[in-house]
């Protein structure tokens, strides 16, 4: 007869315990696609979807993410990937929860906070759309476990520097803001002597740092593999030189360069480019879309932007433009409208056609996003409220000693990571990209969340002694 006491069949229905709430945390995170009928969908999900699919490298984002549906979709359902999605992100945020609120042990009260902040933030509808934009918060979440010192052990430690790795490679600027995150951390931890006093670990900070420019040459080396260019992304060049028409900066060089050797095929229409970097880029109209698309001039473009960043002349309009959008993007934290119906034939409606010769394409077509039936009035309004609030939270009780002291090394060292990681999205999402709420969206509500974090710890002792003292008072 088995001994019914032994520790491997005690640590099994403990597991299975943990799975449960796991498995009912993804179900509130999945509560997006559940109330659209479909996960939801941007038009460039349709060349990630193709690219699963192809297994061919995109010209202007990484092979990753389609490689990540193709897989987590199991050849069966698109839902599948949603699922994988909010599964993992409920196992970080969970984790969160046990590390950063100890008197909260029961996972019931960890799901009813989840529940809330779920309600709260919205953060289901980035969790349930088929794009890589919420691996950039789940990337740094896991980076954040390793780096403040909660996965001590070494399986669980490389499990979530693997992670991290991955989750840098979804998306192109993922591979450098997780390095300006982890490297602005560190930075800001040797000038203080945070190291020193052990708030962060040296080690730790150091692994961190390896997974995040591990991406620079396993991104290129998996394009390399799959038959792409060894880049991280080929056609980098035709949106940096978008952003540059966008900021003034690229008709300056123009009128400065286009009488002399240096003339280029932009030189005609200079008088006459894009105001925006998304009309540059994808905008028939463009002159870069006139004159053969970005791959006729790929090289071109390279020689002007390298002529730009080693001409001191251009530094305060690039250093002036860089604030500004840095700036920009971090206003930039509510989602503005729903997603727009991306009907019959547009690219995520005939990548959906093409999934198993069109399975799912009755529940795309009639899910709320492609009936035009959603609204998200009511969530930019709370959201208003809820940055607001906890923004103003976290100032004040920073500036409290007592409550400064309270809260300790540990929760301003999380404090500090959210806000590294927020600018460093801004940073290069605004100069590399485009100033869109998307961008900053994906990451904004890591800034609640740490709130919560504290509140939901330290709160209740803090209500309890500012009524002791108000009775005594009294």
């Amino acid at each position: 007869m088995s001994d019914l006491s032994s520790p491997s069949l005690s640590v099994r229905p403990h597991r299975l315990h943990s799975l449960l709430w796991l498995l009912l945390g993804s179900l509130v995170l999945l509560y997006g696609g559940l109330y659209n009928g479909f996960p939801l969908v941007t038009y460039d999900t349709g060349t990630y979807l193709g690219s699963g699919m192809t297994l061919d490298v995109p010209d202007d984002r990484p092979l990753t993410y389609g490689l990540f549906t193709w897989l987590a979709s199991l050849h069966f359902s698109l839902w599948f990937v949603i699922f994988f999605q909010c599964l993992i992100l409920a196992g970080l945020l969970l984790r969160y929860f046990e590390v950063y609120v100890p008197r909260v042990r029961h996972p019931a009260t960890r799901l009813a906070l989840l529940l809330a902040f779920v309600w709260g933030t919205g953060v289901s509808w980035l969790s349930c759309e088929l794009m890589a934009d919420v691996f950039t918060p789940i990337g740094l979440l896991a980076l954040g476990l390793v780096l403040l010192g909660h996965a001590p052990r070494w399986p669980g430690r490389l499990g979530l520097l693997a992670l991290a790795l991955a989750s840098a490679m979804m998306h192109s600027s993922n591979v450098l803001s997780f390095s300006l995150a982890v490297g602005g951390l560190g930075a800001l931890a040797l000038a203080r002597g945070w190291f020193r006093r052990g708030w962060l670990s040296a080690a730790y900070w150091r692994q961190s740092m390896a997974a995040a420019l591990a991406a620079w040459l396993v991104l290129p080396g998996l394009h390399a593999a799959f038959g792409g260019d060894f880049a991280i992304s080929r056609a980098a060049p035709a949106f940096l030189m978008g952003r540059l028409a966008e900021t003034g900066i690229l008709e300056k060089y123009l009128n400065n360069e286009c009488n002399g050797p240096r003339a280029n095929s932009l030189c005609a229409s200079r008088d006459s480019l894009p105001n925006t970097a998304s009309a540059f880029v994808w905008s028939p109209k463009s002159p870069m879309n006139q004159t053969g698309g970005w791959n006729s001039h790929l090289a071109e473009y390279r020689g002007i932007i390298g002529d730009i960043l080693t001409s001191p002349r251009y530094y305060p309009y690039l250093a002036s433009e860089a604030v500004q959008a840095t700036l920009r993007q971090l206003t930039h934290a509510r989602p503005g409208g729903a997603p727009p119906a991306c009907g019959v034939d547009t690219p995520p409606w005939s990548q959906v056609r093409a999934f198993r010769n069109g399975y799912e394409l009755k529940e795309y077509i009639s899910s709320m996003q492609n009936q035009s039936q959603l609204d998200f009035t009511d969530l930019n309004e709370r959201l208003s409220w809820i940055y607001l609030l906890s923004l103003l939270g976290l100032l004040a009780g920073m500036a409290h000693p007592g409550i400064r002291q309270r809260v300790g090394p540990a929760g301003a060292m999380l404090l500090v990571l959210v806000g590294v990681s927020l600018v460093a999205n801004a940073f290069v999402t605004g100069n590399l990209a485009n100033v869109l709420d998307r961008l900053q969206v994906r990451m904004a509500w890591l800034l609640p969340f740490a709130a919560l974090l504290l509140l939901a710890q330290h709160g209740p002792a803090l209500l309890a002694s500012l009524l002791r003292r108000l009775r005594t008072d009294a």
